[in-house]
């Protein structure tokens, strides 16, 4: 899929403000733009317009998806920490054990912790499940040397979110590429009828009243007005 490109050259959080700045003074003049084009602001202009807007303002933004991908990794990161002390523990009771399914240094808390600093979850979530599995063979060798079983259930809950956190992850990932597809075609949209009204105020207020269509109906100076309301943000 090619990359969503915007029709327009300035930041993509800056077009909602500058949207409802244009519709509040598009709402002011209507009847003046009415009077010049009659078909295009007539009764549907306005809905039409909200209707632009509302769609583009219920849109999760790129901002937004990033973050929430970052909560997801980080909540990852959390589960993961939990491992190393439930491992130490493990592994002095493994090598006391007496009557073990597998040898002791194929348990599995190498392995894990192996794929835990390699950064590799998928592969984490492998060897743990290998761990749980000689965990559930070898459950009375290891209560005999003080193994309880609420060390085995951390284990496994550790394993449960971390399978649940990387489909979620990888859910994210496959879907974002679409979302911000689809929210720069909403944008673009938006973006179009803006250019239209901003086309035909300069053309209504060029030479009649130069400070409306400046003030108005000038791109630039309706950036400067949100990007001051924003913070002082300097021009792009």
């Amino acid at each position: 899929m090619s990359k969503p490109v915007p029709n327009f050259h300035f930041r993509q959080e800056e077009l909602l403000p500058l949207a409802r700045l244009l519709h509040g003074h598009v709402t002011r003049d209507l009847a003046e733009f009415k009077a010049l084009l009659p078909q295009e602001y007539g009764p549907q202009f306005l809905p039409d317009y909200a209707a632009r807007l509302a769609a583009a303002e219920v849109l999760v933004s790129p901002t937004t998806t990033r973050a929430q991908g970052e909560v997801i990794t980080q909540r990852i990161k959390s589960t993961t920490e939990k491992l190393p002390l439930l491992l130490d523990h493990l592994d002095a009771r493994v090598r006391r054990a007496q009557g073990l399914t597998v040898p002791a240094g194929s348990f599995g808390t190498k392995a894990v912790r192996q794929a835990r600093s390699s950064g590799d979850v998928e592969r984490l979530e492998s060897k743990l499940k290998s761990l749980l599995q000689n965990l559930d063979a070898n459950q009375a060798a290891l209560q005999a040397k003080g193994h309880p079983a609420a060390d085995t259930q951390a284990l496994r809950t550790l394993y449960a979110d971390l399978t649940q956190d990387t489909t979620l992850q990888d859910l994210h990932q496959s879907t974002q590429p679409t979302l911000t597809a689809d929210n720069m075609a909403t944008l673009n949209h938006l973006y179009a009828l803006m250019q239209e009204v901003l086309a035909d105020g300069k053309s209504l207020y060029g030479r009649s009243d130069k400070v409306k269509a400046r003030s108005s109906y000038t791109l630039r100076q309706l950036l400067k007005r949100v990007r001051t309301e924003r913070g002082g943000e300097s021009e792009a």
